[in-house]
């Protein structure tokens, strides 16, 4: 491109050809660059909607009931693990503490929050619904 000009007069001229081959040469790896990125984003986009799809068949309400069903028998499980690794230095108050500590993770109250927040907004929509269904009734 602008490597070709042919200006041998000039030492100057040399020095521009090589930066001007310089830049191309970045400017190529740039452009491979952008084309590997942009199908890993679009990759990931495609992973994004596929798992989109999945998470909007599932009920909120039914996922919750499921982990509060699981959740005894898991901590009963690392109850015992933590049991037989500490043998007679076991203390039922330590792991009282650290469940409640657990408990008490951003992580878990958040999520805890938000289906509450959930199940208050279907409530809500539900009563709006029934209340809407009972006027016109009302006005027949």
């Amino acid at each position: 491109m602008l490597n070709a000009l042919d200006c041998t007069d000039d030492a100057g001229i040399s020095d521009v050809k090589k930066q001007i081959a310089t830049m191309e040469t970045a400017l190529k790896n740039l452009e491979k660059q952008e084309s590997k990125y942009s199908a890993e984003l679009e990759d990931a986009l495609k992973q994004y909607a596929e798992l989109k799809a999945q998470a909007a068949d599932v009920d909120a309400v039914e996922l919750m009931d499921a982990r509060l069903d699981i959740r005894p028998d898991r901590e009963r499980s690392a109850a015992d693990r933590v049991k037989v690794a500490y043998g007679d230095k076991y203390d039922p108050l330590m792991m009282y503490d650290s469940k409640r500590d657990v408990a008490n993770l951003p992580m878990e109250e958040a999520e805890a929050r938000s289906v509450r927040e959930f199940l208050r907004k279907q409530h809500k929509l539900h009563g709006h619904e029934q209340q809407r269904k009972m006027k016109h009734d009302r006005e027949r």
